[in-house]
């Protein structure tokens, strides 16, 4: 099977969600943002192991930064890292996709230079922040992020960077774009993607408390006037739903913010659009689903909209992506429907300048890079 073959094949299998808006995409663009999320989810698969010590996934995650920037890098310890990588616990399609870097590489390689560009700095940094917050993991007991300022930060490294990395895609793509839009879908693509990282957390909540790991800061805990034992157990539905509403009420204000950005995007390039549009509004439809709703607490099943709910989003959006009027409604009716109140605004420059401040390399170089 040829390496762009099997990349296609395997997209579908290690998320449904991301096959089918990538599926709308033409071209340059299509290969290049798939390829670009399977290196995403290669990094993530490696965080994501929950029986591999954290020191190991520091190692992994640094050593691939270093492959993905540097190709005599890559030429001489690609297969030492995938060989490494048979350390990592996970689902069978995502080892499957671990083990076949070096085929995602292939298409790499094959992409536009200018695409390549935009790609490797997102993802290398992704995997250092990565590898930065796993300094915090702890095998004997549940990990919380601290507070608001750490669940973005956070979030930046694994999703924002990715809404940034999309927005200089399709620049590199849209002929003709204004000054002020390039302006708004810079500086709400950081929100884009972390609107989508939070729906996440908030649906996932029990599954992440499974693996060792609680997305939901200390701070919102203790606000409530709740110890962390006491939200882990459940002690108080009531305060922990509190809880829970105050995540969504941050969620949603990066989902308007991503709004935005897909409104940038001029109504020509409808396949663009539909691409944004289609998780945007799965993730809002997920957060009505989650306002208010004890059973979120009460089940460790992950909750989903239905098939029927995405059908409808599909195939309503396909007209309303030609109006912004009808995207703003449409919007504005889920939230609405919802019982939503208007969120705060989200601070970009704020957390710009906190990640300036952090060392992603300060822990210990020799044990996270000698294999």
């Amino acid at each position: 099977m040829q390496d762009w073959e099997y990349c296609k094949q395997m997209l579908p299998k290690v998320s449904r969600t991301f096959a089918l808006n990538i599926a709308v995409l033409k071209g340059d663009l299509h290969q290049s943002i798939l390829t670009a999320y399977l290196f995403c989810r290669i990094v993530d698969t490696v965080e994501d192991a929950a029986e591999l010590d954290p020191k190991i996934k520091i190692r992994l995650l640094q050593e691939f930064s270093r492959i993905i920037e540097e190709p005599e890098h890559r030429t001489a310890h690609l297969d030492r890292w995938v060989a490494d990588c048979r350390a990592v616990d996970g689902t069978g399609n995502d080892l499957d996709l671990l083990l076949n870097t070096p085929r995602v590489f292939n298409v790499f390689d094959s992409l536009p230079a200018n695409h390549r560009e935009q790609i490797i700095p997102s993802v290398s940094r992704m995997a250092r922040g990565m590898a930065y917050f796993q300094q915090k993991f702890s095998f004997s007991a549940i990990t919380l992020l601290e507070d608001e300022h750490e669940l973005e930060e956070y979030c930046y490294f694994v999703a924002g960077l990715v809404g940034e990395m999309l927005c200089n895609l399709f620049l590199q793509e849209i002929t003709g774009l204004s000054s002020s839009a390039k302006e708004t879908m810079r500086r709400t693509a950081v929100s884009f993607g972390l609107g989508l990282q939070m729906t996440n957390i908030s649906k996932d909540i029990i599954v992440d408390r499974g693996r060792g790991w609680s997305y939901i800061p200390r701070s919102y805990i203790l606000d409530r006037g709740l110890t962390v034992d006491e939200f882990n157990a459940g002690t108080s539905l009531n305060q922990n739903l509190e809880v829970m509403e105050r995540l969504l009420h941050k969620t949603l204000g990066h989902l308007e913010d991503a709004l935005r950005f897909t409104l940038a995007i001029p109504r020509s390039e409808t396949r663009i659009r539909l691409f944004c549009i289609w998780p945007l509004w799965m993730a809002m439809e997920t957060v009505a689903v989650l306002h208010n709703n004890k059973a979120l607490l009460d089940s460790d099943d992950p909750v989903k909209i239905s098939r029927a709910t995405v059908r409808r989003i599909v195939r309503r959006t396909r007209w309303l992506c030609y109006s912004d009027l009808m995207l703003k409604w449409s919007f504005g009716e889920i939230k609405n429907r919802a019982g939503l109140d208007n969120p705060p605004r989200f601070n970009l420059d704020a957390l710009h300048e906190r990640l300036d401040n952090m060392a992603l390399d300060s822990h210990d170089n020799e044990t996270a890079l000698s294999f």
